[in-house]
């Protein structure tokens, strides 16, 4: 919590606005400039009544407010009037486990209190929860948030307000290099969620259109944009007097759409949770199509269509028999459809459901043969009717076919239950025991040697101690020790595999960063030719094989030769930028020499006139 009595923090604060304006103060000449600094002045003037205001308002409502800022905002003008910039002293506040009512109560009884004690200064009070703030960002309405990140800070609770600020100035400078190329800029994580602590990080994802990339490699590409957001990431965090609160995540294009398709559960959190601080229009067509369900499979999908299956049997009594039929047939094929997709198993048509269960449940112990003949006679019963076979359901034909459907409904639930159980109790044993195997393996890497019982204490010491590893490692590593079969749930193991991935790949990168053994050291670039037939390619080499990209105006041309005898080239083979991506990923041995012989070889493959340059 920052005691902003001390005036210290009053000139600090007032140094910030000054600095926020200092740009535009030098672009601008006479009455703008001059219209500035009475703002400034007029700030000054109502700070003293800001801060009695905030003090009262902490002592009754201390654990619900998060921050105070002190802000100039156009007022609401009448009819024909030009709007004016009046002080604004902004009580945000986050209300835990309260109702919709208690939340309006509240935030209403802060506002009438903070507006009382305003008396004739012409400060207004606004009172605004942490959820609204979020709720109009979604919306695209940002003008609260930057009236928050602009003004003088009165009391910041956690720092979160001062993470915002560096968060704003971070998106700033990202847009400003990269706005072509940005998608969506968006924030997530506990903050957005409500549960943010001091030792919280701030989540970020960066979305990068990389549709139009052709040059390079998709991994080259990342690595370079996470260079250079981290980069940012740590100037901002200086501006604003924070460290190590921004957890920046650069995903290009491809790659979540990709992410998107295999369900994996990062992405989906992200676009559940996550408020866009800029969009291009796809951001919001995500978060829709998730809220329907369109986005499948996931965890969450595959329970819903099992659910469907008694939404629907509910609506049978209510209609008539051609209705009914076709919902009796629905409720049954969604949880079954949901309980293969559960087993991996990509569900076929209705004609195929029936052999699907019998292969991959019946056989198995899952489920019962009496529930596939259930199945095949729903089945049947539609086809008749949808035929004109069966021209009248009798009602007691209705009434079995609801009971059995009422009973194979439950029992896929009950299969689906025990099918998860198992699955997440496998999965948690995977995952105990990959996230020390990987822990060790980070530390190898960096050169230190830990058993399986001292790789946590290995990792704080030799790792994040000396920068070379993230908190939120020990953390994930943590959470896999901690993880519970009678607890855990399918979609947290499978989110907290991924981002034990994610943190030692990204741990790795660090310490080979800080070892200089990137992915660069097997890459030269070649210049070949000259005049109007000069051209360029890099030259990729491993042990036993090299590629060799050309670069020209349109795809990169990309072929794989085999390293002979004394280094020379042969055995010549078109390849992708696929292929050489899956190679940097998995080599991690010394590159091979060039030799006199092998730039006779490449002399023969490009031009005579042939340049090497490293870096």
């Amino acid at each position: 919590m920052v005691n902003s009595s001390n005036s210290s923090q009053d000139l600090a604060s007032n140094d910030k606005l000054k600095e926020m304006f200092g740009k535009f103060k030098e672009s601008q000449q006479g009455s703008k400039q001059k219209a500035l600094e009475d703002l400034n002045k007029t700030l000054d003037k109502v700070q003293p009544t800001a801060e009695k205001i905030k003090d009262s308002l902490l002592k009754r409502h201390k654990k619900e407010i998060l921050g105070v800022v002190l802000t100039m905002r156009p007022s609401a003008p009448k009819p024909g009037e030009t709007p004016t910039m009046t002080p604004n002293l902004i009580i945000v506040s986050e209300l835990r486990n309260k109702s919709p009512k208690e939340m309006d109560d509240t935030t209403a009884e802060i506002e009438k209190d903070g507006n009382s004690m305003t008396k004739t200064s012409g400060l207004k009070v606004t009172s605004i929860l942490l959820e609204e703030i979020w709720d109009f960002a979604t919306r695209g309405q940002y003008d609260i948030m930057r009236s928050i990140v602009s003004g003088r800070l009165i009391h910041d609770e956690g720092d979160w307000i001062k993470s915002l600020k560096a968060v704003e100035i971070h998106k700033i400078k990202m847009l400003k290099k990269f706005e072509k190329y940005v998608v969506s800029y968006v924030m997530a994580g506990s903050l957005i969620r409500g549960e943010a602590n001091s030792d919280s990080d701030i989540d970020v994802s960066i979305v990068i259109d990389d549709t139009d990339v052709t040059r390079t490699t998709s991994n080259e590409l990342v690595l370079r944009l996470r260079d250079i957001s981290a980069k940012f990431a740590r100037d901002a965090e200086r501006e604003v007097g924070i460290r190590g609160k921004l957890n920046i995540q650069v995903w290009i294009l491809t790659r979540l759409w990709e992410g998107l398709r295999r369900a994996e559960p990062v992405f989906y959190t992200t676009i559940r949770d996550g408020v866009p601080l800029y969009d291009r229009g796809m951001f919001a067509p995500w978060k829709l199509m998730l809220k329907r369900g369109l986005l499948t499979p996931t965890p969450e999908s595959i329970q819903k269509y099992v659910k469907d299956g008694k939404n629907y049997l509910n609506r049978i009594k209510l209609k008539f028999r051609d209705i009914a039929i076709e919902d009796l047939f629905w409720s049954t094929i969604f949880p079954a459809q949901g309980v293969l997709m559960l087993l991996g198993v990509p569900p076929g048509s209705p004609n195929h459901i029936a052999g699907q269960l019998r292969e991959h449940m019946v056989k198995k112990g899952h489920l019962e043969e009496k529930y596939v003949k259930i199945w095949e006679r729903l089945h049947k019963l539609r086809k008749d009717v949808e035929y004109g076979k069966v021209k009248e359901v009798k009602l007691e034909v209705m009434t079995k076919n609801y009971i059995d459907g009422v009973d194979f409904v439950e029992r896929l639930e009950k299969a689906y239950k025990d099918i998860e159980k198992k699955l997440v109790s496998s999965k948690i044993k995977a995952v105990k025991q990959k996230s020390v195997e990987d822990a060790q393996l980070v530390l190898k890497v960096a050169g230190v040697k830990a058993s399986k019982n001292g790789v946590k204490n290995a990792l704080k010491s030799e790792l994040i101690s000396k920068g070379l590893a993230r908190s939120k490692y020990l953390e994930l590593v943590n959470s896999a020790e901690k993880l519970d079969s009678n607890r855990s749930s399918l979609s947290e193991v499978e989110s907290l595999d991924f981002n034990l991935d994610k943190v030692r790949d990204e741990t790795i990168d660090i310490i080979n960063a800080e070892k200089g053994l990137n992915k660069d050291r097997f890459k030269l670039m070649l210049k070949y030719g000259s005049g109007e037939k000069e051209g360029t390619a890099h030259l990729w080499l491993f042990n036993t094989e090299v590629f060799i990209v050309k670069m020209g105006s349109g795809q990169a041309e990309i072929v794989k030769y085999e390293v002979g005898k004394k280094g020379v080239l042969k055995n010549s083979k078109p390849s992708t930028l696929k292929v050489l991506e899956k190679k940097l990923a998995t080599f991690d041995g010394a590159p091979t020499q060039v030799s006199t012989r092998m730039i006779k070889s490449l002399k023969e493959l490009l031009d005579d006139n042939l340049r090497m340059f490293v870096g």
